[in-house]
């Protein structure tokens, strides 16, 4: 999951070259976009990639979170599951008579 969050991440970065070379070449083609289907609010194609590649950001950033902590959920089962974990190696040190 951490090499698509990677792979959504640099395409993100791309994504957002793009729209800024459009935005600041002042890149206007025939027609407008709307976005949100809001007839009101017409925005140039270097806006709506700007906009795209954020949420392709959020989108990576939030992948990236995740995969993170499955990997510590992972690790510390893994732990508890070998039985390295402190309190037990606590407990085993610990022999009684009835245990002998």
């Amino acid at each position: 999951m951490k090499k698509v969050a990677i792979v959504f991440g640099v395409v993100a970065v791309l994504l957002f070259a793009d729209g800024l070379y459009m935005v600041l070449a002042n890149y206007h083609p025939g027609d407008a976009n709307t976005f949100f289907g809001n007839q009101n609010w017409n925005m140039s194609d270097g806006e709506v990639t700007l906009i795209s590649s954020g949420f392709l950001f959020l989108a990576a950033v939030i992948m990236w979170v995740i995969a993170v902590r499955r990997q510590a959920r992972s690790a510390a089962g893994a732990t508890r599951a070998t039985g390295t974990d402190t309190a037990k190696t606590e407990q085993s040190g610990h022999r009684t008579a009835s245990q002998a």
